[in-house]
């Protein structure tokens, strides 16, 4: 019988793949070197800026663990922390104009990505991949 690994193991090492090359080209390109981490909060942070808690809900991590991240990247020039036009307790995590032109960058590597993807293993197969996972899958399902 021959072993195969469960999808999951599959679905995350295709992203390690994705994020693995996104981050070693960003970083040939010049940009500040950035950790599985930074990448995460870049992934849910909305354009217009996103809550602390709800980068940490969204990511599945605690608040302090998306505070050092955003501090890190603070640091890095990529995104500021201002407070929250619609509550006076709360902070929004903002791109700067660094973090933008990052982000633009990022997209187009994707593109590269995607593309080398499909001539390695076929555009059919690409496009079957992309419609398997936009495909509603429904709420997971409970315990038996």
């Amino acid at each position: 019988m021959t072993y195969s690994l469960p999808l999951i193991d599959l679905l995350l090492r295709g992203y390690r793949w994705f994020e693995d090359g996104l981050l070693s080209r960003l970083e040939a390109a010049g940009w500040p070197e950035l950790t599985r981490a930074h990448s995460l909060v870049f992934a849910h942070l909305d354009l217009e800026g996103t809550r602390v808690s709800e980068l940490a809900r969204r990511i599945g991590i605690s608040r302090q663990a998306v505070h050092q991240t955003v501090g890190e990247l603070a640091e890095l020039g990529l995104v500021e922390v201002v407070p929250d036009p619609l509550s006076r307790r709360a902070k929004r995590v903002v791109l700067t104009p660094l973090g933008r032109e990052t982000v633009q960058s990022a997209h187009a590597i994707i593109q590269e990505l995607e593309a080398a993807l499909a001539d390695r293993i076929g555009r059919t197969r690409v496009a079957e991949l992309r419609r398997a996972l936009e495909a509603d899958w429904g709420p997971p399902t409970t315990r038996r």
